[in-house]
């Protein structure tokens, strides 16, 4: 008989509330953010809509934190105690964030074949679209071993893109990476970033317009999707619903295939990168 599967996965991930809502297998740990000092559980104590309108009014930069390890083990002895077997756990980049660490840590205690840790070496609807293709992988009937080689791979070969409005608050939150060359006399820059192989911002396009960074970033997803054998595709935003659906309407024109998920970016990721962002991600598998 096959074992009882779930996926531990951080909130900075952005997994779709419809996939969470198909999905009862899936428990979500949330990030901590500290704004204007009152303390909040990333999604859990503030919606995205609320962070992002009480962003704009924030005195001082919000700050995050990961999920301590202790929150992290807390959540695995409790899918172990309401029956399940086995534990994937999927995270944003480990080169952006020290939960990956947090949850290895947690793991610890357990055997290998009990709880494996995923790093996705991305963020956001990059990370939150692997655990959508786990699920899946999940509910078909494949074993442990065979949904961490599956998602292995293709956290390999997938890829996201960010549109950020300003690069504000990714400077002044420090997480920049590689994006720091923009930095300076060219803040009015529409860059569109995306994650290296170790999982660490870089700039991919600039534009000196909102409209020719979308097209960049669409044409972008547009060759992804023809390297690809067998893809879907994600998007996301910050409270900026109007553009999201333009984005969609796009990706579908430009690659003949609906987008499969949309998202919220949650407040964890919205602290570093502010309101109006746009992610998009496809997962080659």
């Amino acid at each position: 008989m096959p074992k009882r599967i779930a996926i531990l996965v951080d909130s900075g991930s952005d997994v779709p509330q419809s996939v969470l809502e198909a999905h009862n297998n899936i428990v979500v740990v949330p990030l901590n953010i500290t704004m204007d000092g009152h303390n909040y559980r990333d999604a859990v104590d503030i919606t995205p809509d609320e962070f992002y309108s009480a962003l704009m009014q924030a005195k001082t930069l919000p700050q995050t934190a990961s999920p301590s390890p202790q929150a992290a083990k807390a959540a695995m002895n409790e899918l172990f105690a309401t029956g399940y077997q086995q534990i994937l756990g999927i995270t944003i980049s480990s080169g952006l964030s020290i939960t990956n660490r947090t949850f290895q840590l947690a793991a610890q205690d357990f055997a290998a074949d009990q709880v494996t840790i995923l790093d996705t070496k991305s963020i956001g609807i990059g990370s939150g679209i692997q655990v959508a293709y786990a699920a899946s992988l999940i509910c078909s009937g494949e074993s442990f071993q065979q949904v961490i080689e599956k998602v292995t791979a293709s956290i390999d070969k997938s890829r996201v893109y960010f549109y950020v409005p300003t690069l504000k608050y990714l400077s002044a939150g420090g997480r920049i990476g590689k994006v720091a060359s923009l930095v300076g006399s060219v803040l009015k820059i529409k860059p569109v970033i995306s994650c290296d192989s170790k999982g660490i911002y870089y700039p991919i396009f600039k534009a000196r317009s909102e409209e020719k960074a979308l097209q960049k970033l669409v044409a972008q997803v547009k060759k992804d999707c023809c390297n690809s054998a067998h893809f879907c595709l994600g998007v996301a935003h910050g409270q900026n619903p109007a553009l999201v659906k333009k984005l969609a309407a796009e990706l579908k024109a430009a690659t003949g295939q609906r987008v499969d998920f949309v998202g919220e970016i949650s407040p964890s990721l919205g602290v570093h990168t502010g309101p109006g962002l746009i992610g998009a991600t496809i997962l080659s598998y």
